[in-house]
């Protein structure tokens, strides 16, 4: 969950929820370790289908089990809820946003408090999206709606370390606050067997564009101009651009009207759909302003596809991805013209890698091993 959804979720009055899940360990209790984020995957269950909604269900949950095995009772609060209290015995308080600068004034116990930045400082997550309007309005002549502000906290300046996700991009962004940062790289709800019948020559033509909300956040505005005007390439949106009534009406032709562009709507990526998707696109493409960990970028890998992305999606591109030099229709235009230049085997050759790296970087138990040692080193560093 990040920032932003904090806003979205207020504005549409829907509370995660106000109770408390406490988990003890089998061994004796050394004290209690707080957590802020979210608590129904720990009543739903590992096995519930919400838990592959998102990568934040499963982290929360090898969060807690990090701690539980170090032989700490942990209590899960949600997030939005602003009445938990720290314990007594709360030795260690995690939270993604807004609790901690609370948790601060209130608490009694010297608590080692930790923010868990699950995305981009506020301040830079809300100038991007505002400068990608800015640039949206004086291409289309259309002032649209922000989507993804998220609110004002002053929680890291009371954090003694950050946890980021993401990449160097989104480590600068909380660097102006000169505490510790350790990242643990995003999970991926989802891996897939290598797609052995793509026809890359067929495929390095067609991408695939898929996110969530904030369709100017996450550039899907610069996807839709730049493949309207390179009828040799495709483009698929998985998504719901409809969701937003001023984008939508704005982009309706390219969406419903244009023969090289092909909204499918909302996407489980765990869907044969979605195989049959990535089954005939080699690239996806990705060019939003802010991210903490682009999530549908690292799921797209693990179904071997190319990322073309901008600097801010805050992913590893290495040698098997293609940078959007900037948030421009023109630079995404280059990006998915070189890509669709290349030789099959080249752009094969990239696919592959990129598969092997989100196999290797980004899955469960990799997040989970580097969360276990985290946990470790912190228990290490205060006792």
């Amino acid at each position: 969950m990040n920032f932003s959804q904090i806003i979205k979720k207020s504005l549409r009055g829907i509370p995660l929820g106000s109770d408390v899940v406490k988990k003890w360990p089998k061994t004796r209790v050394k004290g209690c370790v707080a957590i802020s984020y979210l608590t129904w995957p720990f009543r739903d269950g590992v096995n519930s289908p919400k838990m592959r909604g998102h990568t934040n269900a499963f982290e929360v949950s090898a969060m807690a089990e990090s701690f539980l095995e170090l032989g700490y009772r942990v209590e899960i609060c949600d997030y939005d809820n602003d009445h938990y209290k720290l314990p007594a015995d709360c030795v260690v308080a995690i939270d993604i946003h807004g609790n901690l600068e609370r948790w601060h004034r209130k608490s009694k116990s010297p608590c080692h408090l930790i923010l868990h930045a699950s995305g981009t400082h506020w301040l830079q997550l809300n100038n991007a999206e505002l400068g990608r309007l800015e640039s949206l309005r004086d291409r289309k002549g259309m002032a649209l709606k922000p989507r993804r502000q998220a609110a004002v906290s002053n929680s890291v300046e009371y954090a003694k370390e950050i946890v980021v996700l993401g990449n160097e991009f989104t480590i600068k962004s909380w660097e102006f606050a000169r505490r510790p940062i350790s990242r643990i790289p995003i999970s991926s709800a989802y891996e897939f067997p290598w797609p052995k019948t793509r026809d890359f020559s067929n495929a390095k033509k067609r991408f695939l564009w898929v996110g969530s909300y904030g369709m100017v956040h996450k550039g899907l505005d610069l996807a839709l101009d730049a493949f309207s005007g390179m009828p040799e390439l495709e483009l698929t949106v998985c998504g719901r651009p409809e969701k937003e009534d001023d984008f939508f009406q704005l982009y309706k032709k390219e969406l419903t009207e244009t023969p090289n562009i092909h909204f499918r709507g909302w996407m489980d990526m765990g869907s044969r759909a979605f195989s049959e998707i990535t089954a005939t696109h080699a690239t996806v493409i990705y060019p939003s302003c802010a991210e903490g960990g682009a999530g549908s970028v690292i799921h797209c890998m693990h179904a071997g596809m190319i990322p073309a992305c901008t600097y801010e999606a805050s992913v590893d591109l290495g040698n098997f991805g293609e940078v959007v030099e900037d948030g421009t229709v023109e630079a995404v235009q280059a990006a998915c013209r070189k890509i669709a230049s290349l030789p099959d085997n080249e752009v094969e050759s990239m696919a592959r890698a990129s598969y092997e790296h989100a196999r290797t970087i980004h899955t469960r138990e990799r997040f989970r091993e580097n969360y276990r040692n985290y946990a470790a080193s912190v228990i290490a560093g205060i006792k």
